[in-house]
């Protein structure tokens, strides 16, 4: 009997542990966010060629840029700024969700707030970009240049943190400086606040045209001659990169076909876990009270056996 006492005893224990994952995605945090992966960060580089493998690059301009070694696989990872907006965000999630995709998308925290039809709307969007298990990140409150207005960088972190955490219920994990500024007191304030900064190496300028053939050929250009691995900027706010992106994936998914026609290798459109910073998990004790349990077990089974 005290062992099946200790079984009920164990079973109401685990329960609330692991009724998360039985609950429906609609309500959860994105999963991939929670696995373990490696610790990313920005740092101040040189231009000069290096030989080892960097896990992050820098803005993609200037003496800021970093590639992985040509040897790395073949990966994209596409990201998305300056959102949420009522007309490009959700066709960019239809087609996301139509092919399996997932994506990072840098929420500004200016347009979460408000009690306007539209501003409503806005917020029920990010919950919905979660709710489909993409990322929402921090793009800042108002998208401020926090490298030119220093004494702004808390503020706008911080409000914009606030925001998305309220409207989702998660508080970001990333963060990506507007226009990509970079110095040492904003990478000192994120370091504080454990926000890697995540930069980009692909983007088309969708924010200077609105050439949609401009975009398209842009990303098939680069993506058809990538190395290592890709982060593509695009915006959910210009039209341009809207209406170019399935036809992007489009041209992706047939280039990649032919390439393992080819015993070539294709480019692997990869998940933001590669990007989320290692997070320690608490010990719930439970692998300690199991092993008693068994223990107990086993030892009633032996002193009952003939």
């Amino acid at each position: 009997m005290l062992v099946v006492r200790r079984l009920v005893a164990l079973s109401a224990l685990l329960v609330p542990t692991l009724a998360p994952a039985w609950v429906g995605s609609s309500g959860d945090a994105p999963r991939e966010a929670q696995r373990e992966t490696t610790t990313v960060t920005r740092s101040a580089i040189s231009a000069e060629p290096i030989d080892e493998p960097v896990a992050l690059w820098s803005p993609g301009h200037g003496a800021f840029t970093r590639f992985h070694p040509s040897s790395s696989p073949r990966e994209l990872l596409l990201s998305f700024d300056d959102g949420p907006d009522l007309l490009g965000t959700p066709t960019i999630l239809a087609e996301l969700d139509k092919r399996g995709l997932k994506a990072i998308f840098f929420v500004t925290g200016w347009r979460l707030t408000g009690q306007r039809p539209e501003d409503v709307a806005r917020r029920d969007l990010v919950r919905k970009i979660a709710a489909h298990g993409h990322l929402v990140a921090n793009h800042g409150m108002n998208h401020h240049d926090l490298c030119q207005n220093p004494t702004e960088q808390a503020f706008e972190i911080d409000a914009s943190t606030e925001l998305i955490a309220e409207t989702t219920g998660i508080r970001p994990l990333l963060f990506r400086s507007p226009y990509g500024a970079f110095c040492r007191s904003l990478e000192a304030a994120l370091n504080a606040r454990g926000l890697p900064d995540i930069g980009w190496n692909l983007d088309p300028q969708d924010w200077k045209t609105d050439d949609e053939e401009a975009v398209y050929q842009y990303l098939t250009g680069k993506v058809d001659k990538l190395k290592g691995r890709g982060i593509l900027l695009l915006h959910d706010t210009h039209e341009a990169s809207v209406h170019a992106l399935p036809r992007f994936l489009d041209w992706l998914a047939r280039e990649n076909a032919r390439a393992v026609r080819e015993h070539r290798t294709p480019v692997n459109v990869i998940d933001y876990g590669v990007m989320v910073p290692k997070r320690p998990v608490a010990a719930s004790g439970i692998p300690e009270l199991m092993g008693s349990l068994f223990a107990d077990v086993r030892g009633s089974l032996v002193r009952h056996l003939p």
